[in-house]
């Protein structure tokens, strides 16, 4: 289990991605087992979900993708470049 520090700041990398999503989001953290990181959860539909690593990279899955999908692609090293959530401006 991670420690609150490290959870807190985990956290709120998800939450500088999901702002640049959805700003008004409702996040919820979910703690990752074996110090994995955190998964943050916005369960509105069309939310999704966002694990970060202890390094503070990150894994966005849609709201389609279960937990447990989501889950084993982020522990076998699947990663969202930041790139990807910057909303085109035109």
């Amino acid at each position: 289990m991670t420690d609150e520090t490290t959870t807190s700041r985990l956290s709120a990398v998800a939450a500088r991605y999901f702002t640049q999503l959805a700003p008004d989001a409702e996040l919820r953290t979910i703690p990752l087992e074996g110090e994995a990181g955190v998964c943050v959860v916005h369960a509105a539909r069309g939310g999704g979900k966002i694990y970060v690593a202890p390094d503070e990279s990150v894994l966005f899955v849609g709201s389609a993708m279960d937990f447990d999908a989501g889950l084993a692609a982020f522990l076998a090293g699947t990663r969202t470049p930041p790139e990807k959530f910057i909303r085109p401006t035109a």
